[in-house]
């Protein structure tokens, strides 16, 4: 549930991993109409030779261990003598399972003629019914979020992000049918069930990673679209998989892009040793990479340790049995060494992906060691030299990710972050007229100031409500949903601007902080 404990980002920068199958297909991909029989000769996977089992006398157990192609050929053999029944509710299980209900159905057909129909006629309805398709609701989202259990209150801060988009406007004529996942897997394809069941047209949703995926899978087994709210790369246009929101990684890729518009030719970064950190880490190396920046800088440290000192300077090159230069200067310097020291900077803007408080300690702790930070505009390259030595330190601009945006930033960072610039999908009050608005209303209803993850599923709720409202008299409207979904665009947002790109993840332009005095500014 990592979506549950940082910011979630909505940038969307260069090229994303590939996507894997939303439907599990094991191979054997889906039919529209009655596949052809599967006679003796055919290959059975399972290692089966069909000519000489005697397929009257498979109990439960050995039918159990068949593979759905072996099924289907013991079933010609069989005819309708039993076990057909059972060995057809098996078939017709695996192909359900794997996403294609046409075989399920032909297969399943084939029970009720079987001499062993009576024992399985129970399972066979029960199945019938799971893949029979109700209406479609076309003026119904089911908005997946965990209301219950120990992330029940992100679950409810989207939830009030949701009605407020609904009472803006922006989603006239929308039902929001909100169903709890509890947090976990399970809950999730439990709600995506009740959402088919319910005739959703679409489902929004669901906010954790795991949560993501499961509800992903089953969704797309129904052909039902799902935008959803998990920060993680990945989505599917074909099977109807969108991500509304971004990643650590999006963060990534976009810090690296403003650092090649800004003209920074090296980059360093410097992450916590956690998944968030690592993965915006890794993301944000990749595409300075791609962008042609020379990555000289890579170090981590742990956020869960008291003391980032020692971890600090080894990033920094200061450990004497590391360092010969280090080391003798220590030897000519003695103790006073460790503050008068110049360290060998090899880039020229550093990224840290993490919480302001951790953020603003680590960053105090640079120019304590030595490091020219880029607080103003144009450093005094007199100045410099001097309390270097006579050497011209490389100075070094501080970039953060949306973790830095904070008011207490300023203040707890001090002289350090001062032209330190932030990446952030939500400028909060320093956006525009509909920022503005939703916060103030999500204020009033709630005494404090919403997040970014609230902000980012205000817009993407205000985005399906629209393209919903485009698709209420199609002929089929989930297709038609999913169709116009991949092709959709927000003029305006919370967020700002935005639009579904070709892979089917939300594209953004993020907005650009920077530290001035104890505020942060808006930059142009």
């Amino acid at each position: 549930m990592r979506a549950l404990v940082i910011p979630v980002f909505v940038l969307a920068c260069g090229a994303k991993p590939p996507p894997g199958s939303w439907v599990e297909r094991e191979g054997l991909g889906t039919s529209t109409r009655d596949p052809e029989p599967i006679t003796e000769g055919s290959p059975a996977p399972t290692g089966v030779d069909i000519s000489k089992l005697d397929v009257t006398k498979l109990d439960q157990t050995k039918i159990d261990q068949l593979d759905e192609l072996t099924c289907r050929a013991v079933l010609d053999k069989l005819g309708t003598a039993a076990p057909a029944g059972r060995v057809a509710l098996r078939a017709a299980r695996l192909a359900w399972h794997r996403g294609d209900p046409n075989v399920a159905r032909w297969v399943l057909s084939r029970a009720a003629s079987a001499a062993d129909q009576a024992a399985v006629a129970a399972d066979a309805t029960a199945l019938t019914a799971q893949m029979t398709t109700p209406g479609v609701a076309v003026k119904t989202i089911a908005v997946l979020l965990p209301l219950t259990g120990k992330y029940a209150a992100i679950g409810h801060e989207l939830k009030i992000a949701v009605q407020l988009a609904s009472a803006g406007g922006g989603s006239s004529g929308t039902a929001w049918h909100f169903l709890d996942t509890k947090g976990d897997p399970e809950g999730a394809v439990a709600a995506v069930e009740q959402a088919v069941a319910k005739g959703a047209i679409a489902i929004l949703g669901p906010v954790g990673e795991r949560e993501a995926i499961a509800a992903a899978r089953r969704a797309a087994l129904h052909g039902i679209p799902i935008g959803l709210l998990a920060p993680a790369d990945g989505a599917d246009v074909a099977s109807g998989v969108f991500r509304l929101v971004g990643s650590p990684a999006d963060e990534g890729r976009a810090v690296a892009q403003l650092a090649h518009d800004e003209g920074f030719p090296t980059v360093g970064v410097f992450a916590p040793r956690d998944d968030v950190g690592g993965e915006s880490a890794a993301a944000f190396i990749l595409e300075a990479k791609r962008l042609g920046l020379q990555v000289t800088g890579e170090g981590a440290y742990d956020p869960t340790g008291g003391n980032l000192e020692p971890e600090i300077k080894d990033f920094l090159g200061m450990v004497p049995a590391k360092n010969p230069r280090f080391a003798a200067h220590l030897r000519r310097n003695g103790k006073k060494g460790w503050l008068n020291f110049t360290p060998d900077i090899t880039f020229s803007l550093l990224y840290i992906p993490d919480r302001y408080d951790r953020a603003a300690l680590v960053a105090a702790f640079l120019p304590y060691y030595g490091v020219e930070l880029r607080t103003t505009e144009f450093p005094d390259p007199d100045r410099l030299k001097r309390k270097h030595g006579g050497v011209m330190p490389q100075v070094v601009q501080l970039l953060g990710g949306a973790g830095w945006h904070h008011s207490s930033l300023p203040i707890r960072g001090g002289p350090a972050v001062q032209g330190a610039m932030i990446v952030d999908s939500f400028p909060g009050e320093l956006g525009g007229d509909i920022g503005l608005a939703f916060s103030a209303a999500f204020q009033q209803r709630t005494n404090r100031q919403p997040s970014a993850a609230a902000a980012e599923t205000y817009d993407a709720a205000t985005l399906v409500a629209k393209i919903r409202q485009t698709v209420a008299s199609s002929a089929d409207p989930r297709a038609a949903f999913r169709a116009a979904l991949s092709r959709g665009t927000l003029d305006d947002g919370a967020c700002g601007p935005a639009s579904i790109g070709a892979d089917g993840e939300l594209v953004r332009e993020p907005a650009v902080l920077e530290v001035v005095g104890d505020q942060l500014q808006l930059m142009p």
